[in-house]
């Protein structure tokens, strides 16, 4: 019975995960924005640090770079998730179906780590010619692209909880943005600290490990935090 009722409880965040990315590529005038503030975030950075007649951009503001653009973009992303139910009235359905508020809360959460990869995959390379970045070996890349996922499986566990929070509540843009920026700062400066070690000529994986069990950590607490509370934060 334990079996079934786990797989009944990913079939169902798997679900909501694929209709929540079904209608946000419908509606494609949102990762249009989305792309278009990442890309013209990276252009502003490279005509700012005037990359193009110095060079390669020095690897803590490349690091700093990126994540802001990414923090920044997530913050579009979580715009959508709860709260686009709430304000459709869609919330109703979703409380109906036969899961946890926990299965709920893992289908935003698979919907927004799926919009940020999508979204690191053009911000990445983008970041590597604009700001004119080198990376020494295959697996430095291999190295950075693994901080990236797991910097953003961070932003979106956090920001998905948040989201849940602030549904019903006034001005909840707005009181996502705040929340999010102290809410992210464990998982943003871990991710910033990998990253600029990563840009950095000879370091490998194994130097950012102190940074990715930070990373590990802060998934860990935010998980028992959502496990703790989220059944009452859908109740409201």
């Amino acid at each position: 019975m334990a079996h079934d009722f786990d797989f009944l409880r990913a079939g169902a965040a798997l679900g909501i995960a694929e209709k929540d990315l079904r209608t946000e590529f419908r509606r494609s005038y949102e990762i249009i924005s989305m792309l278009t503030f990442s890309l013209g975030s990276i252009l502003i950075c490279s005509f700012a640090f005037g990359i193009g007649t110095a060079g390669t951009a020095r690897p803590e503001v490349a690091a700093a770079s990126l994540w802001v653009i990414l923090f920044f973009t997530s913050i579009l992303t979580f715009t959508t998730s709860f709260m686009r139910e709430a304000d459709m009235g869609t919330l109703g359905g979703l409380k109906t179906l036969p899961c946890s508020p926990l299965a709920i809360l893992a289908g935003k959460i698979i919907y927004g780590t799926a919009l940020l990869l999508f979204i690191e995959c053009v911000l990445i390379p983008a970041a590597i010619i604009f700001l004119n970045l080198h990376l020494d070996t295959g697996m430095q890349f291999l190295a950075l692209l693994f901080v990236s996922i797991l910097g953003a499986i961070c932003l979106a566990f956090a920001g998905s909880f948040i989201s849940g929070l602030v549904m019903f509540s006034e001005g909840k843009t707005l009181l996502l943005s705040f929340l999010l920026i102290p809410i992210c700062i464990p998982a943003l400066l871990p991710s910033v600290g990998a990253t600029k070690k990563l840009l950095s000529p000879g370091y490998t994986i194994a130097d950012v490990m102190p940074e990715l069990r930070l990373l590990i950590a802060f998934l860990l607490l935010i998980t028992a935090v959502m496990t703790l509370t989220f059944k009452f934060v859908l109740e409201e």
